[in-house]
């Protein structure tokens, strides 16, 4: 499931402008950019610079209250911390706090407010404090309901991001190909790197990517960048001292898991735990009582790449991308990287201009992130 460039719409066709060098990045994917790689293509293509899609949206199983309620009140709004979405009329939330109750939502207001009626099962009513969970349950609805037109968990809302334009210039001047110490074409040995590079500088804005804040759709005159899987997430985007992270991963990464199971996220995702350098040795010295040695072998071997907690099991995905101590809980089927049509990834010969050679790879990439409420970033 290797990383191309391309998409897997079979309407996608590479570009033929140039030398396509899809083929180039699928190979190196698996070395240079090892979270695009287990990501794989992408389904679709952006078709302009601001690319719009609908997040899905997953209904969460639990729901925190953002404002305090009565307990006398019978019917009153609830603030939901952007999750209403989520939800639908009809639906029952039970309160879990001191006076259990359950409350059936009538109206929804907006992604952070929904109306609801108090007290719907008679076993009376209970205070709701500020950062009380509030357990979602069906949609309960009266016998020949009438189709509402709006789908049971709701379609997502629309959203954007936009297509970053990468390129990376490659050159070299006559006297400097002439003087190759290695008796090699400095030109070409450029062109191999530069190509070897393409896949991580990919990577690195799929996890970093920020929008220019001049003009995010770009111009001639301004850069065009897309937003990364970092400024997505940002419903549990938790910190944690390093020392704290490396005497106990187990128990840090169980408890943004157990909050991205809580915004509706399911065991049965693709799961991948990308971390820092840092972060990945921390994870990797979980196994430092089944180190694998002996007197027969030379090989030596403490690293974990596949980690399976309570809430569900995910590879380990060791990202140059990320900073040293910081780690992003994703599932796969969630991100979708995708190319502008008919601009992935191309090499194009400049020719030579006076006394230099010049080449480009050229291409146009966007990041679709899906319900990033059910995703989690730990760092330092």
């Amino acid at each position: 499931m290797a990383f191309s460039g391309l998409s897997t719409n079979k309407l996608f066709t590479p570009n033929l402008v140039g030398e396509d060098i899809s083929e180039i990045i699928r190979t190196l994917s698996p070395y240079e950019a090892p979270l695009l790689d287990w990501l794989g293509d992408g389904s679709g293509f952006a078709t302009s610079p601001k690319h719009e899609y609908i997040e899905d949206f997953m209904r969460p199983r639990y729901v925190i209250a953002s404002v305090a309620v009565n307990s006398v009140d019978t019917a009153t709004y609830i603030g939901l911390n952007a999750l209403a979405e989520g939800l639908t009329v009809g639906t029952l939330l039970e309160n879990e706090g001191a006076a259990p109750e359950i409350m059936q939502v009538t109206s929804i207001l907006s992604a952070n407010t929904v109306n609801v009626n108090r007290n719907y099962d008679g076993a009376g009513v209970g205070s709701v404090v500020v950062g009380s969970s509030l357990f979602v349950r069906w949609p309960a609805a009266e016998e020949g309901h009438e189709h509402s037109g709006v789908h049971t968990t709701r379609l997502g809302v629309r959203r954007a991001n936009t297509v970053g334009y990468f390129n990376v210039e490659i050159g070299a001047t006559g006297t400097a190909m002439a003087a190759s110490t290695l008796g090699g074409d400095t030109y070409e040995t450029s062109r191999a790197k530069r190509l070897q590079e393409t896949p991580a500088l990919l990577e690195a804005e799929v996890v970093r990517g920020v929008l220019n804040a001049s003009n995010s759709l770009g111009s001639t005159t301004l850069t065009r960048t897309m937003k990364g899987l970092r400024g997505w997430i940002s419903t549990i985007n938790s910190t944690v001292a390093a020392t704290s992270f490396a005497a106990d991963p187990h128990l840090y990464i169980g408890n943004i898991w157990e909050q991205v199971f809580q915004q509706g996220a399911s065991a049965s995702e693709s799961w991948a735990i990308v971390a820092g350098r840092t972060f990945f040795r921390n994870i990797s010295d979980l196994n430092d009582t089944h180190t694998y040695d002996s007197q027969q072998t030379d090989l030596f071997r403490r690293v974990v790449r596949t980690y399976e907690g309570a809430f569900g099991q995910g590879v380990v995905i060791l990202s140059r991308a990320l900073p040293a101590t910081e780690l992003m809980l994703i599932p796969r089927e969630r991100v979708r990287v995708v190319p502008l049509q008919g601009r992935n990834f191309t090499y194009r010969e400049m020719g030579a201009t006076g006394d230099n050679t010049k080449g480009m790879i050229i291409g146009e990439y966007t990041c679709e992130v899906h319900h990033p409420n059910a995703m989690a970033r730990l760092r330092v």
